[in-house]
């Protein structure tokens, strides 16, 4: 360029030169300037450098930058997500014919059961997770069915048995006091759906018993170990209502509090936690592991099962809401003749005039085309994973499908197994209710009442013992014939008692002997009222009303006194030998018998006394 002075270092220009020769030239676009403008100006930029009025800097294309940057429709902003972030182990740069390209490698995820994304939407606290059991117990029939039948097949029948039959009735009459029986079942609905019960007992001081049994909230129980008490320390986090009755002036909030415990009153008012002892409180826990202190519901483990069951059960809402009425494709035009807005409006209002015409015809040319698009080929179909949940949701709640689906795909004889083991883990679950019941409910009670067994020189604690009903969860008649064979026969060859048979059909020996004594003697006199029905006369018989009694009749001889001795059963009025003499015509007692012989005759003193006259010579 003419005017510019080189530099004194030799021919080449200086910097002043160049840059005067840079502005001489066409503009350059430089990779800031392309950053530092909105996307639609990178494309105006991009067009004038194909152009010729600006050229390319030593970046990118700007055309392949502005095809390959995000625009204004990728702004997408979301109040709910969870962002990954990785490590980057190794990268490399380089640059190809004006273009620069990176390569980014990054470490693969790692996977832990513990940051599942559905492991996430998982509760966390207690109280959350005791509502969603509750809710699933509530709207989930498989749930429902389950819990329901873990709670009252195991403890349907509760009986007790003590060598004391006193002692034996004092506990049954507390048994039916405190409704034990209703209780049980709601502790085990606790103990499978929320994994554990807090059981608070309150004692009749006067009588010595328990009086009523509390079931109380999980939610608000606080329970702590130590490794020095044998006994955990619980206590009762006071919820609003009971605070409310405390700090309550009203009148009906002060007659609530007169009946409560001066202990919990003081333990409120301090903002503390009610400490609750331990012979009146028990927690009976389904711990997953040994050193766990607080329990867990059975319908924890299928919670993502759950979850899954209803989502889908969600799209099969969303789609019974778009599948009321098939689509209606209305086609207007054809390859010759293209519709304007106007004559689409036209055939709109055309057929919105033969919506509710039950015989409207449409006369036009082939460029209309009515089409009704259903849903049938455009549902996925979902059965297969429904199938797969409700297999995953019998197997964690413990029950065999035979007896949640009637043996829908396995018959009742091939699933004894899985009957089997359901009987076994309803044994240890008896077995737990059973020590619970003798250690919190009986004992406690027989210590205070003095309960005790002196035999054999030593002190001895009665407490009576749990006896549960038979379990018949597979077919019983097979059962039920083996024992009756075996409880047949002499003494010498019966293998099983007639208690072991009654007991095995649900029934108990001593009450079933009691009730057929009853029936034999309803019988007796049911056989006595027949024969007295039958010996009455027909205006008896008639005068009898329904709640009448029937009046036993009169056997012959009956009222009269027993015979003196000497005396003939069955002789004459007034002690004399039957002569055997008919009785009269008429009827009635026989004519009395004839006056004895004269003295003489008959070898007796004559009246007057005396001797009695000699007895005539012996003939010949």
């Amino acid at each position: 360029m003419a005017g510019i002075k080189k530099s004194g270092l030799g021919d080449s220009p200086s910097f002043s030169a160049r840059f005067l020769q840079g502005r001489s030239t066409t503009p350059q676009v430089s990779a800031i300037m392309a950053h530092g403008v909105s996307g639609e100006r990178r494309v105006i930029l991009s067009d004038e450098v194909e152009q010729g009025y600006f050229r390319d800097g030593t970046g990118p294309n700007l055309s392949k930058l502005a095809a390959n940057s995000p625009t204004s429709a990728s702004n997408v902003v979301s109040s709910v997500g969870l962002h990954k972030n990785a490590q980057v182990v190794s990268s490399s740069g380089g640059m190809f014919r004006g273009v620069h390209g990176d390569t980014v490698k990054q470490t693969p995820e790692v996977y832990s059961p513990l940051w599942l994304n559905s492991n996430l939407n998982l509760p966390r606290d207690r109280a959350t997770i005791n509502a969603w059991c509750r809710s699933f117990f509530a709207l989930n029939p498989f749930v429902h069915n389950a819990i329901s039948l873990h709670s009252t097949y195991p403890i349907s029948k509760l009986s007790i048995k003590c060598p004391n039959k006193d002692i034996e009735k004092f506990f049954d009459d507390m048994i039916e006091e405190i409704d034990l029986m209703n209780i049980c079942i709601q502790i085990a609905q606790e103990y499978w759906l929320l994994g554990e019960a807090f059981v608070y007992a309150e004692l009749d001081e006067g009588k010595g018993k328990w009086s009523r049994l509390h079931i109380q909230n999980p939610d608000f129980m606080i329970v702590k170990r130590t490794v020095v008490a044998s006994e955990p320390i619980i206590q009762l986090r006071p919820d609003e209502n009971l605070k409310k009755i405390i700090f309550s002036n009203r009148p009906s909030d002060i007659e609530q509090r007169k009946q409560l415990n001066q202990h919990i009153i003081d333990s409120v008012r301090r903002g503390e936690n009610i400490p609750l002892d331990n012979f009146h409180v028990s927690h009976l826990a389904r711990r997953i592991s040994p050193y766990e202190i607080r329990g867990t519901g059975l319908p924890v483990c299928i919670f993502r099962q759950l979850m899954l069951f209803d989502k889908l059960r969600e799209s099969k809402y969303a789609q019974s809401d778009n599948m009321i009425n098939p689509l209606t494709l209305v086609k207007i035009g054809s390859a010759d003749y293209k519709p304007t807005f106007a004559d689409l409006e036209a055939w709109r209002g055309v057929f919105e005039e033969a919506q509710y015409d039950k015989d409207f015809k449409i006369f036009t040319h082939e460029g209309v085309a009515v089409e009704r698009v259903g849903w049938g080929q455009g549902i996925y179909d979902i059965s297969g994973d429904i199938t797969q949940l409700i297999k995953e949701i019998f197997v964690g709640m413990f029950v065999p499908p035979v007896m949640m689906d009637g043996g829908d795909t396995t018959t009742y004889a091939n699933g004894s197994v899985a009957l089997d083991v359901l009987r076994q883990r309803y044994m240890q679950f008896r077995n737990m209710m059973a020590t619970w019941l003798k250690t919190k409910i009986f004992a406690p009670i027989s210590k205070i009442q003095g309960f005790y067994d002196y035999s054999g020189g030593e002190k001895q604690l009665i407490v009576p013992e749990i006896d549960w009903n038979h379990m018949s969860l597979f077919d019983a008649d097979t059962y039920i014939n083996s024992l009756v064979t075996l409880s047949q026969g002499q003494a010498d060859q019966k293998r099983v008692s007639i208690h072991t048979l009654y007991r095995s059909l649900g029934l108990e020996y001593e009450d079933e002997v009691r009730k057929m004594r009853e029936e034999n003697i309803q019988n007796a006199i049911s056989k006595k009222e027949i024969a007295a029905l039958d010996a009455m006369d027909l205006n008896s018989l008639r005068a009898l009303d329904k709640e009448d009694e029937i009046p036993e009749p009169k056997q012959s001889g009956a009222g009269q006194e027993p015979p003196l001795p000497g005396e003939q059963p069955g002789g004459a009025p007034g002690g004399m030998p039957d002569l055997g003499m008919p009785p009269p015509p008429g009827g009635g007692p026989p004519p009395p018998p004839p006056p004895p012989p004269s003295g003489a005759s008959a070898g007796l003193p004559p009246p007057g006394g005396g001797a009695p006259p000699a007895p005539p010579p012996p003939a010949g």
